[in-house]
């Protein structure tokens, strides 16, 4: 395929692998299994596990024999694919503009002035220092699970301190929002978020509609926002059970849809063993030609892999490129040391 028509199809639900399988199956379309297998540099049942996540994509059919594979034009398999995305993209953004608009409703009306409403119908706290005291004092409370979510890590989670503050035996489950993954977001934030994770913490990423904190299934504490400035104010925790219920279904929805933690960074970032092989040597200072023998590939496969390292790093020379990919920590050797 024409570097024109150069396939960035993360966002349709094809990885890395996916794409070459299906790059290697357009250049060669009556290729089997073993074929592609031999192509790709992988075992037949990886072939074989490709073709068939291809097949559920519409960009594969195989033959009833179960054997011969027909791979679909991409002027036609791709904007059907495109199409089919965006319906599902319009139905989850209606499910959370849904979710988000009950909870707005669970809010309003509470005001700027905490002692104007019951505190049957919420608890509001104000301010920076309250609103952590308050959030470390529902954890702390929490008997079995704590659940969050956060559209932005600094509305209403206050760091790794949340999990360390549950009790032994009491698990969390946390939810971010893919914003903040692989997207500019500095080293220090990725690595904080991997710290997080644990025998009893797990972390997904995913679109992630609005904050909330769930304790127990039966305590629900959401950010109070001020009106102009967007700015989160204040803490209303709710025990209501029809809002909890409403906050729990929500969460779940965005649970079920997000990606674990390591597979989220895998797409927005990670790189293969022979990418890692590559940088290092290209960093090290060798040609094309040389990286090609080293690594049992064609010199056009060596540029296609720099040009798409290039771009996912977002360099606009080789140097750049080595530069970024050490702050990423890609290299298998720290570029000091050479």
């Amino acid at each position: 395929m024409d570097d024109t028509y150069r396939l960035h199809l993360a966002g349709l639900g094809l990885d890395q692998a996916l794409e070459s399988a299906y790059r290697a199956m357009l250049r060669q379309p009556t290729c089997t299994l073993p074929e592609l297998a031999a192509q790709l540099a992988v075992d037949v049942k990886a072939a074989e596990g490709a073709v068939g996540r291809l097949g559920q994509l519409g960009l594969v059919r195989i033959g009833a024999d179960g054997a011969a594979l027909h791979v679909v034009d991409p002027h036609v398999g791709l904007p059907a694919l495109a199409a089919r995305v965006d319906a599902e993209l319009a139905q989850r953004r209606e499910q959370f503009e849904q979710g988000r608009r009950a909870i707005a409703d669970l809010v309003t009306g509470l005001g700027t002035n905490p002692r104007s409403r019951s505190p049957q119908v919420a608890d509001v706290c104000w301010g920076a220092y309250d609103i952590k005291a308050r959030t470390q004092q529902l954890a702390r409370a929490a008997s079995s699970e704590v659940v969050a979510m956060s559209a932005s890590t600094a509305v209403l989670l206050d760091g790794p301190a949340l999990p360390g503050w549950c009790a032994d035996g009491v698990c969390c489950r946390l939810a971010f929002g893919s914003a903040d993954v692989g997207r500019g977001m500095d080293l220090a934030h990725d690595r904080w978020l991997h710290d997080l994770e644990d025998e009893r913490t797990e972390v997904r990423i995913g679109q992630v509609p609005t904050s909330a904190l769930i304790i127990d299934s039966a305590t629900v504490a959401l950010p109070v926002c001020d009106t102009a400035s967007g700015q989160t104010v204040g803490l209303a925790t709710l025990r209501l059970p029809s809002a909890v219920t409403a906050v729990v279904e929500l969460f779940e929805r965005v649970w079920a849809d997000a990606s674990p933690l390591a597979e989220s960074f895998a797409r927005e970032g990670a790189v293969t063993t022979r990418e890692r092989h590559l940088l290092d040597l290209l960093v090290a200072g060798a040609t094309d030609q040389s990286a090609a023998y080293r690594l049992g590939v064609s010199v056009r496969t060596v540029r296609r892999m720099v040009a798409e390292l290039m771009t996912r790093l977002g360099a606009r020379s080789r140097f750049e490129a080595g530069a970024r990919a050490a702050e990423r920590g890609w290299l298998r050797v720290p570029v000091e040391s050479r």
